[in-house]
Protein backbone atom coordinates (compact mmCIF):
# COMPACT_ATOMS: atom_id res chain seq x y z
CA UNK A 1 0.00 0.00 0.00
CA UNK A 2 5.28 -2.94 -2.46
CA UNK A 3 3.78 -3.87 -6.34
CA UNK A 4 6.04 -5.08 -8.81
CA UNK A 5 9.57 -6.38 -8.47
CA UNK A 6 12.76 -6.09 -11.37
CA UNK A 7 15.03 -9.10 -11.25
CA UNK A 8 16.40 -8.67 -7.79
CA UNK A 9 13.40 -7.32 -5.92
CA UNK A 10 12.97 -3.40 -6.62
CA UNK A 11 9.82 -2.71 -5.86
CA UNK A 12 6.59 -0.57 -6.76
CA UNK A 13 3.92 1.17 -5.37
CA UNK A 14 1.56 1.45 -2.41
CA UNK A 15 1.62 -1.55 -0.52
CA UNK A 16 0.88 -4.51 -2.80
CA UNK A 17 2.47 -7.57 -3.73
CA UNK A 18 5.85 -8.18 -4.85
CA UNK A 19 6.93 -11.07 -7.70
CA UNK A 20 10.68 -11.91 -8.18
CA UNK A 21 11.95 -12.51 -11.04
CA UNK A 22 15.99 -14.40 -11.55
CA UNK A 23 17.61 -12.84 -14.46
CA UNK A 24 20.94 -13.78 -14.30
CA UNK A 25 23.75 -11.24 -13.09
CA UNK A 26 21.62 -7.67 -13.40
CA UNK A 27 18.10 -6.73 -12.55
CA UNK A 28 16.19 -6.63 -15.84
CA UNK A 29 11.99 -5.24 -15.62
CA UNK A 30 9.81 -7.45 -15.28
CA UNK A 31 5.98 -6.78 -16.10
CA UNK A 32 2.76 -7.21 -14.08
CA UNK A 33 -1.14 -7.73 -14.25
CA UNK A 34 -4.35 -6.71 -15.37
CA UNK A 35 -8.42 -6.79 -14.35
CA UNK A 36 -12.66 -5.92 -14.36
CA UNK A 37 -15.77 -3.19 -14.51
CA UNK A 38 -17.00 -0.43 -12.54
CA UNK A 39 -19.65 -1.47 -9.83
CA UNK A 40 -21.74 1.23 -8.74
CA UNK A 41 -23.23 1.82 -5.05
CA UNK A 42 -26.74 -0.13 -4.95
CA UNK A 43 -29.42 0.43 -2.35
CA UNK A 44 -29.14 -1.75 0.81
CA UNK A 45 -31.97 -2.72 3.26
CA UNK A 46 -33.47 -0.53 6.31
CA UNK A 47 -30.69 0.12 8.44
CA UNK A 48 -30.66 -2.18 11.42
CA UNK A 49 -31.16 -5.15 9.12
CA UNK A 50 -27.75 -3.66 6.95
CA UNK A 51 -25.84 -3.66 10.00
CA UNK A 52 -26.61 -6.83 11.24
CA UNK A 53 -26.15 -9.11 7.58
CA UNK A 54 -22.87 -6.63 6.81
CA UNK A 55 -21.21 -5.46 9.93
CA UNK A 56 -22.27 -8.30 12.24
CA UNK A 57 -19.10 -9.26 14.71
CA UNK A 58 -19.55 -12.52 13.76
CA UNK A 59 -18.01 -11.44 10.05
CA UNK A 60 -14.88 -11.36 11.54
CA UNK A 61 -14.96 -14.00 14.52
CA UNK A 62 -16.96 -14.77 17.46
CA UNK A 63 -19.52 -12.49 18.80
CA UNK A 64 -17.49 -10.41 21.93
CA UNK A 65 -19.20 -7.76 24.06
CA UNK A 66 -18.45 -3.91 24.22
CA UNK A 67 -19.32 -1.24 26.33
CA UNK A 68 -20.22 2.38 26.50
CA UNK A 69 -20.86 4.61 28.95
CA UNK A 70 -24.08 6.14 27.25
CA UNK A 71 -25.42 3.26 25.05
CA UNK A 72 -27.70 5.20 23.48
CA UNK A 73 -25.56 7.67 22.06
CA UNK A 74 -24.62 7.48 18.67
CA UNK A 75 -21.35 9.31 18.90
CA UNK A 76 -20.30 6.92 22.01
CA UNK A 77 -20.08 3.82 20.22
CA UNK A 78 -18.28 5.29 17.22
CA UNK A 79 -15.67 6.64 18.92
CA UNK A 80 -15.74 3.29 20.77
CA UNK A 81 -15.03 1.72 17.06
CA UNK A 82 -12.41 4.12 16.63
CA UNK A 83 -10.59 3.37 19.17
CA UNK A 84 -10.84 -0.43 19.13
CA UNK A 85 -9.73 0.01 15.23
CA UNK A 86 -6.95 2.02 16.38
CA UNK A 87 -6.16 -0.88 18.68
CA UNK A 88 -6.60 -3.41 16.33
CA UNK A 89 -9.11 -4.70 18.27
CA UNK A 90 -11.19 -6.10 15.17
CA UNK A 91 -14.64 -7.77 16.83
CA UNK A 92 -14.89 -5.55 19.19
CA UNK A 93 -14.53 -2.06 16.76
CA UNK A 94 -16.94 -3.79 14.59
CA UNK A 95 -19.65 -4.52 17.28
CA UNK A 96 -19.09 -0.87 18.08
CA UNK A 97 -19.71 0.18 14.68
CA UNK A 98 -22.71 -1.87 14.24
CA UNK A 99 -24.47 -0.34 17.01
CA UNK A 100 -23.90 3.47 15.80
CA UNK A 101 -25.17 2.18 12.63
CA UNK A 102 -28.52 0.69 14.62
CA UNK A 103 -28.68 3.72 15.85
CA UNK A 104 -28.19 6.03 13.24
CA UNK A 105 -27.77 4.43 10.15
CA UNK A 106 -28.37 7.76 8.25
CA UNK A 107 -24.54 8.63 9.20
CA UNK A 108 -21.94 7.87 6.98
CA UNK A 109 -18.96 7.37 10.03
CA UNK A 110 -20.33 4.14 10.72
CA UNK A 111 -20.18 2.24 7.62
CA UNK A 112 -16.66 4.03 6.85
CA UNK A 113 -15.57 2.51 10.41
CA UNK A 114 -17.17 -1.02 9.52
CA UNK A 115 -15.85 -1.22 6.22
CA UNK A 116 -12.74 -0.22 7.47
CA UNK A 117 -12.47 -3.21 10.02
CA UNK A 118 -13.71 -5.23 7.01
CA UNK A 119 -10.72 -4.49 4.76
CA UNK A 120 -8.40 -4.85 7.94
CA UNK A 121 -9.61 -8.61 7.88
CA UNK A 122 -9.56 -8.67 4.38
CA UNK A 123 -13.29 -9.30 4.11
CA UNK A 124 -13.29 -7.25 1.02
CA UNK A 125 -16.79 -7.91 -0.35
CA UNK A 126 -18.23 -7.41 2.32
CA UNK A 127 -16.40 -3.88 2.96
CA UNK A 128 -17.31 -3.32 -0.79
CA UNK A 129 -21.03 -4.01 0.07
CA UNK A 130 -20.83 -1.30 3.38
CA UNK A 131 -19.19 1.09 1.15
CA UNK A 132 -22.00 1.05 -0.91
CA UNK A 133 -24.30 1.34 1.95
CA UNK A 134 -22.43 4.56 2.56
CA UNK A 135 -22.27 6.25 -0.97
CA UNK A 136 -26.24 5.54 -0.60
CA UNK A 137 -25.99 7.81 1.82
CA UNK A 138 -23.43 10.56 0.56
CA UNK A 139 -23.12 9.38 -3.48
CA UNK A 140 -20.14 12.03 -4.33
CA UNK A 141 -18.25 11.69 -1.02
CA UNK A 142 -14.56 11.39 -1.71
CA UNK A 143 -13.11 9.52 1.18
CA UNK A 144 -16.15 6.68 0.90
CA UNK A 145 -15.46 6.61 -3.02
CA UNK A 146 -11.30 6.48 -1.73
CA UNK A 147 -11.82 3.86 0.78
CA UNK A 148 -13.43 1.45 -1.98
CA UNK A 149 -10.86 1.67 -4.59
CA UNK A 150 -8.51 0.74 -1.69
CA UNK A 151 -10.99 -2.07 -0.98
CA UNK A 152 -10.99 -3.48 -4.71
CA UNK A 153 -7.75 -2.82 -5.48
CA UNK A 154 -6.76 -5.22 -2.75
CA UNK A 155 -8.98 -7.64 -4.30
CA UNK A 156 -7.33 -6.95 -7.32
CA UNK A 157 -10.51 -5.51 -9.02
CA UNK A 158 -8.12 -3.15 -10.82
CA UNK A 159 -10.70 -1.80 -13.58
CA UNK A 160 -13.04 -0.73 -10.18
CA UNK A 161 -10.80 0.26 -8.33
CA UNK A 162 -9.64 2.80 -10.94
CA UNK A 163 -13.35 4.21 -11.14
CA UNK A 164 -13.26 4.32 -7.69
CA UNK A 165 -10.30 6.66 -7.70
CA UNK A 166 -11.63 9.02 -10.28
CA UNK A 167 -14.97 9.24 -8.49
CA UNK A 168 -13.15 9.91 -5.14
CA UNK A 169 -10.61 12.64 -7.59
CA UNK A 170 -14.24 14.41 -9.08
CA UNK A 171 -16.08 14.15 -5.01
CA UNK A 172 -17.05 16.38 -3.16
CA UNK A 173 -13.35 17.00 -1.45
CA UNK A 174 -14.36 15.50 1.90
CA UNK A 175 -11.50 13.09 2.79
CA UNK A 176 -11.79 12.69 6.54
CA UNK A 177 -8.42 11.88 8.50
CA UNK A 178 -7.32 9.53 6.31
CA UNK A 179 -6.65 10.38 3.04
CA UNK A 180 -6.32 13.24 0.31
CA UNK A 181 -5.58 14.26 -3.30
CA UNK A 182 -2.01 12.87 -2.91
CA UNK A 183 -2.88 9.57 -1.93
CA UNK A 184 -5.65 9.30 -4.14
CA UNK A 185 -3.37 10.48 -7.05
CA UNK A 186 -0.67 7.46 -5.54
CA UNK A 187 -3.57 5.02 -5.64
CA UNK A 188 -4.53 5.52 -9.26
CA UNK A 189 -1.08 5.67 -10.35
CA UNK A 190 -0.14 1.90 -8.88
CA UNK A 191 -3.74 0.75 -10.22
CA UNK A 192 -3.01 2.13 -13.74
CA UNK A 193 0.51 0.64 -13.26
CA UNK A 194 -1.24 -2.59 -12.67
CA UNK A 195 -3.23 -1.85 -16.09
CA UNK A 196 -0.30 -1.46 -18.02
CA UNK A 197 -0.98 2.09 -18.71
CA UNK A 198 2.69 3.28 -18.16
CA UNK A 199 2.60 7.19 -18.87
CA UNK A 200 -0.72 7.39 -17.19
CA UNK A 201 0.45 5.65 -14.55
CA UNK A 202 4.24 8.07 -14.01
CA UNK A 203 1.66 11.07 -14.68
CA UNK A 204 -0.49 10.05 -12.20
CA UNK A 205 2.72 9.90 -9.58
CA UNK A 206 3.34 13.51 -10.51
CA UNK A 207 0.28 14.95 -9.89
CA UNK A 208 0.65 13.49 -6.35
CA UNK A 209 4.39 15.03 -6.13
CA UNK A 210 2.69 18.74 -7.60
CA UNK A 211 0.41 18.37 -4.30
CA UNK A 212 2.55 17.12 -1.68
CA UNK A 213 6.14 17.97 -3.20
CA UNK A 214 7.63 15.95 0.18
CA UNK A 215 5.17 12.90 -0.62
CA UNK A 216 8.17 10.43 -0.16
CA UNK A 217 6.12 7.07 -1.32
CA UNK A 218 4.76 9.33 -4.40
CA UNK A 219 8.86 9.88 -5.49
CA UNK A 220 9.84 6.26 -4.61
CA UNK A 221 6.81 5.16 -6.68
CA UNK A 222 7.30 7.45 -9.50
CA UNK A 223 11.21 6.45 -9.59
CA UNK A 224 10.48 2.24 -9.51
CA UNK A 225 8.00 3.28 -12.44
CA UNK A 226 11.13 4.66 -14.38
CA UNK A 227 13.20 2.21 -13.33
CA UNK A 228 11.02 -0.37 -14.86
CA UNK A 229 11.04 1.61 -17.93
CA UNK A 230 14.49 1.72 -18.49
CA UNK A 231 14.91 5.29 -17.70
CA UNK A 232 17.68 4.90 -14.94
CA UNK A 233 19.35 8.69 -14.84
CA UNK A 234 15.96 9.89 -14.32
CA UNK A 235 14.99 6.77 -11.48
CA UNK A 236 18.13 7.54 -9.89
CA UNK A 237 17.50 11.32 -9.23
CA UNK A 238 13.53 10.19 -8.30
CA UNK A 239 14.82 7.91 -5.54
CA UNK A 240 17.59 10.47 -4.07
CA UNK A 241 14.16 12.93 -3.86
CA UNK A 242 12.29 10.12 -2.06
CA UNK A 243 15.33 9.27 0.72
CA UNK A 244 15.95 13.52 1.35
CA UNK A 245 12.52 13.94 1.64
CA UNK A 246 10.82 13.69 5.09
CA UNK A 247 7.32 12.71 4.16
CA UNK A 248 4.97 9.77 4.28
CA UNK A 249 6.42 6.32 3.59
CA UNK A 250 4.27 3.04 2.82
CA UNK A 251 3.76 0.53 5.61
CA UNK A 252 5.70 -1.56 3.42
CA UNK A 253 8.12 0.31 1.96
CA UNK A 254 10.66 2.98 3.34
CA UNK A 255 14.23 4.38 2.80
CA UNK A 256 16.01 1.07 3.09
CA UNK A 257 13.86 -0.47 -0.40
CA UNK A 258 15.01 3.33 -1.95
CA UNK A 259 18.49 2.78 -1.56
CA UNK A 260 18.22 -0.91 -2.38
CA UNK A 261 16.44 0.26 -6.00
CA UNK A 262 18.42 3.05 -6.65
CA UNK A 263 21.34 0.78 -6.49
CA UNK A 264 19.51 -1.87 -9.13
CA UNK A 265 19.46 1.62 -11.38
CA UNK A 266 22.81 2.70 -10.64
CA UNK A 267 23.93 -1.07 -11.60
CA UNK A 268 21.81 -0.93 -14.79
CA UNK A 269 23.96 2.30 -15.53
CA UNK A 270 27.40 0.50 -14.86
CA UNK A 271 28.36 2.76 -12.17
CA UNK A 272 29.04 0.17 -9.81
CA UNK A 273 30.89 1.64 -6.84
CA UNK A 274 28.02 3.88 -6.51
CA UNK A 275 25.71 0.84 -6.29
CA UNK A 276 28.01 -0.87 -3.83
CA UNK A 277 27.37 2.58 -1.97
CA UNK A 278 23.81 2.72 -2.04
CA UNK A 279 23.47 -1.07 -1.19
CA UNK A 280 25.74 -0.60 1.27
CA UNK A 281 22.86 2.55 2.99
CA UNK A 282 19.96 -0.07 2.65
CA UNK A 283 22.38 -2.59 4.72
CA UNK A 284 22.89 0.31 7.34
CA UNK A 285 18.66 0.06 7.60
CA UNK A 286 18.14 -3.35 7.18
CA UNK A 287 21.20 -5.39 8.37
CA UNK A 288 19.53 -8.68 7.24
CA UNK A 289 18.72 -7.33 3.68
CA UNK A 290 19.55 -10.39 1.99
CA UNK A 291 19.45 -9.26 -1.29
CA UNK A 292 21.76 -5.79 -0.88
CA UNK A 293 24.30 -7.88 0.35
CA UNK A 294 24.20 -10.59 -2.46
CA UNK A 295 24.33 -7.88 -4.98
CA UNK A 296 27.55 -6.02 -2.89
CA UNK A 297 29.35 -9.45 -3.36
CA UNK A 298 28.68 -10.03 -6.92
CA UNK A 299 29.81 -6.57 -7.88
CA UNK A 300 32.90 -6.36 -5.86
CA UNK A 301 33.73 -9.71 -7.55
CA UNK A 302 32.69 -8.02 -11.08
CA UNK A 303 34.79 -5.20 -10.38
CA UNK A 304 37.85 -7.13 -8.87
CA UNK A 305 38.02 -9.41 -12.60
CA UNK A 306 37.59 -6.29 -14.13
CA UNK A 307 40.95 -5.48 -16.53
CA UNK A 308 40.22 -1.59 -15.52
CA UNK A 309 40.13 -2.32 -12.00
Amino acid sequence: MAFVTLGWAAVLVVDARTAEAASGGQPTPKQLAPSSPEASPTPGTPAEAASEAICAPSSVGNTVEVKVKEPDNFQSWLSQGDNLLRLKRYQEALMAYSRAIDLNGGELPGWLGCAMVLQETQKYDTAVRALDRALTISPEHSQAWFQKGMVLKLSERYEEALAAFDRALQGNGAWGNSAGLADAWLNRGSVLWWLEKRSEAIAAFDKAIEINPEFALAWYNRATALLQEGNYVEAVASYERAIASQGQWGSLTGPANAWYNRGVALEQLERYAEAIDSYDEALKIIPNHTKARLRIVALRQRLAASPQS
